[in-house]
């Protein structure tokens, strides 16, 4: 690996070895995020959304950001490269990033690189927006954009994947596995000190109790989910009408 740079220095084959660089909390939550929004898309692009599966579509977007939400505490709170602070997406730094990998092979990060970073970040965004505007509750408006910002989404995500096939192609370490393993190639000081298995276990079963309230609330005749913990009732679909309004506002009341 002589000639590989990592985090833009210079470093011989004997300092490269396999370090932990993701711990389990952050692995659990990227493969549940990359699950949901999956499901979500392929639901909303596969299914008429007059059809009683296209409340899935719904559904699956709100695991997604119910775990977003999680994924906000560990970046400010998590470990060294969950934290948002670690991320490098400085502007000049994301286009020599994108530059390099397209005409040379580029440095090595420890943690997210630029390309994943700014993805991720991007995602981050664009979620809580689909809700907002997938549920009716930014109004009229903004629910004109939702078909609009899900392809935007798409587009992040396969621009994400192909960056992914392209890295592991070019540098021959597997990203995917990584989020597996916890561990890339870099150097034994760039590894975090413990892979948090007890916060893995606590998030997980935070997220897997979550998740089955919120679809055993899920009413398919209605067309209807109680929210857990905050116990408001979303309308699903398109039908949001003044009705499903009343309706979030009676149940409020009750």
């Amino acid at each position: 690996m002589a000639g590989l740079t990592l985090a833009g220095r210079a470093r011989g084959p004997t300092a490269m070895n396999k370090t932990l660089v993701w711990d389990i909390p952050n692995r659990i939550f990227h493969w549940g995020f990359a699950g949901s929004i999956t499901a979500a898309i392929a639901v909303g692009f596969l299914v008429d959304d007059e059809q009683p599966l296209f409340q899935l579509h719904m559904l699956f977007g709100m695991v997604a950001l119910f775990l977003l939400i999680i994924r906000l505490a560990m970046g400010i709170l998590g470990s060294r490269y969950s934290r948002f602070s670690s991320y490098p997406v400085h502007p000049r730094k994301v286009l020599d990033y994108l530059r390099r990998s397209i005409l040379s092979k580029t440095e090595l990060y420890a943690g997210n690189n630029p390309g994943s970073a700014s993805a991720a970040l991007l995602m981050f965004l664009i979620i809580p927006y689909l809700y907002v505007s997938g549920t009716g509750f930014g109004g009229e408006t903004i629910a004109e954009l939702h078909g609009f910002f899900a392809w935007v989404l798409l587009a992040v995500v396969v621009v994400h994947l192909s960056g992914l096939i392209w890295h592991t192609i070019r540098h021959r370490e597997n990203s995917a596995l990584a989020m597996v393993t916890g561990k890339k190639t870099g150097r034994q000081e760039d590894s975090i000190s413990s892979a948090s298995p007890l916060w893995g276990v606590i998030i997980l079963l935070v997220s897997v109790l979550w998740i089955a309230a919120l679809f055993a609330g899920h009413n398919t005749s209605a067309s209807t989910v109680k929210l857990p913990l905050i116990d408001v009732t979303v309308q699903l679909g398109e039908n949001e009408s003044d009705g499903g309004d009343e309706e979030r506002d009676h149940d409020d009341d009750d």
